[in-house]
């Protein structure tokens, strides 16, 4: 450990000093003030944390604080949905004081989150900083009991990601733009908790996933899905039917009968989004991620004891009873990168400031990922508090929690996420970002129109499209990031792409199009 700290030291102050004498939105603070509006109401849904007090469950609204970055004068601004740590879990039980969820913070007014969504702010974007649902039970002796109520919260909390994304399409469409967002560039960053709610959110596309795991059985309970589409919903949330409970359901889980668990927000708007970013989460099962999954940046302690960062169980602090196996960081990136979904990091050359040359000596290469090389204890070096509260344990002895109130080295680590993450969001989202890309660049699906063929190739590769979107250049990276071929002038809706002296390996393909710019992972075999 100690090798790399001055190096990183001076690497981050060189950084810090260049950074600051040419600031550029999106890659540095430019704005002095944010502006903030608070409590604003996203939408309403059941919550089961009504159920121990009034033996039901009741519909709360769904509400966040919105940043935005004063004397701001841009018609549209790429939006962030930053979701909070906690567990799943209030975080202070308002009438004895003491924790709830085990932790050292749990809302959106921690320390930490405020910062990160003050400094985003200040870069350019709009950050809504969420509260979604919370509810479930640490505290049960039967692991597939905490099991299933664990995977219902975050499921709950997925479905709240995206009924806020589909909130403020709606207010695009039909509100003015209130906020003045670009729809088509959208951020869901989490936190601790809030980042099982980003992976999960990107990953999580269709009801099936739940069944096909890489664990046959891993969500059942009594032999039937923790999940049911019928009560919980689908992932979006828009499943018109509320789930109302019956007597079958109830016997298995617990919830009372006539209960609704479920109803949908703002049906009929899109709630996808174009970058995912993780401090800390992990993933419900590594067979989610897909094609269809979203770039995603991770953050990561590799010694996490409750959170792994590779494959491995989701631990409860304080009890520390295992719930589920999980795919942390260490496991997910890997993965982005087999499938090309962090291909677009690599657009136009690996970055080459001094935070991203460093991570590549500890990342292994995946290009989404830094580390955070620190001791098992500091699982979240990003937190901190003002308070320390005590927490009470399921025997009923009172132990105080060791939350740190030092705000120093976990600013030193939030510096070095904004810098990580900066330029990794101004390609994977398209933005002018001057040395990152050399022009605003709006990154499009190709999918339904391009056909790349034969893709493993021996010889050559055919690109071909539609009429209306003709190939006009094609840059061709190899997978260190080094351009190898660059096409200019084609302007035709179908190019021939020979081998002629590249060696066997992936490749990625840069494509341009009047309408924007497509990548596509190519291989020579």
């Amino acid at each position: 450990m100690k090798k790399f700290a001055l190096p990183f030291l001076a690497l981050f102050l060189l950084w810090n000093f260049v950074a600051t004498a040419q600031p550029h939105r999106y890659l540095n603070q430019v704005f002095s003030n944010t502006v903030k509006t608070t409590g604003v109401v996203y939408g309403s849904n059941f919550t089961v944390l009504t159920i121990s007090i009034t033996g039901r469950t009741s519909r709360e609204n769904l509400v966040m604080d919105i940043y935005e970055p004063e004397g701001d004068t841009e018609a549209q601004r790429p939006l962030i949905l930053y979701c909070h740590t906690g567990n799943f879990l209030p975080w202070i039980n308002p009438v004895t004081g003491l924790s709830v969820n085990q932790s050292c913070g749990g809302t959106r007014f921690d320390p930490a989150a405020v910062e990160m969504c003050t400094r985003l702010a200040k870069m350019g974007y709009v950050v809504a900083s969420i509260d979604y649902r919370l509810g479930w039970r640490p505290d049960l002796l039967d692991e597939l009991q905490r099991r299933f109520t664990l995977i219902n919260a975050a499921y709950r909390g997925v479905q709240d990601v995206r009924t806020c994304i589909r909130f403020f399409r709606k207010n695009v469409a039909e509100g003015g733009n209130t906020y003045r967002i670009d729809p088509n560039r959208i951020v869901v960053f989490g936190q601790g908790t809030g980042g099982y709610l980003s992976l999960n959110t990107a990953a999580l596309d269709k009801y099936s996933e739940i069944i096909t795991t890489s664990e046959p059985g891993k969500f059942l309970i009594n032999g039937i899905p923790m999940v049911i589409e019928g009560y919980n919903g689908d992932p979006y949330g828009i499943q018109t039917a509320p789930g109302i409970v019956d007597a079958a359901y109830a016997a298995v889980t617990g919830f009372p009968v006539g209960d609704t668990l479920y109803v949908p927000n703002h049906i009929g708007y899109d709630s996808d989004f174009k970058l995912a970013v993780n401090l800390g989460g992990a993933l419900g099962d590594k067979n989610w991620l897909d094609a269809n999954t979203p770039p995603i940046i991770s953050f990561h302690v590799p010694d996490d004891p409750f959170a792994p960062c590779g494959d491995g169980l989701v631990v409860v602090p304080g009890v520390n009873f295992p719930v589920v196996n999980v795919t942390g960081s260490c496991g997910v990136q890997p993965i982005q990168d087999q499938l090309g979904n962090n291909d677009v990091f690599k657009l136009g050359g690996l970055l080459d400031d001094p935070i991203s040359v460093y991570a590549r000596t500890i990342n292994n290469g995946n290009e989404g990922f830094f580390p955070f090389l620190r001791a098992a204890t500091n699982s979240a070096p990003w937190e901190w508090n003002v308070t320390v509260p005590n927490t009470q344990l399921p025997n009923g002895s009172i132990v105080p929690l060791n939350c740190s109130t030092d705000a120093a080295p976990a600013l030193s680590t939030i510096d070095t996420i904004i810098a990580f993450y900066a330029p990794r969001a101004c390609r994977a989202l398209g933005l002018d970002c001057p040395g990152v890309s050399t022009k605003a660049e709006d990154l499009f699906d190709v999918n339904n129109i391009l056909s790349v063929m034969p893709n493993p190739a021996k010889t050559e590769i055919w690109f071909s499209t539609d009429a209306e979107h003709p190939i006009q250049a094609i840059e061709l990276y190899d997978m260190s990031g080094r351009l190898v071929r660059d096409v200019r002038s084609i302007e035709n809706s179908t190019y021939v792409l020979r081998r002629n002296g590249l060696v066997n390996g992936m490749y990625v393909a840069k494509l341009y199009f009047p309408q924007g710019v497509a990548a596509k992972r190519i291989m020579f075999e």
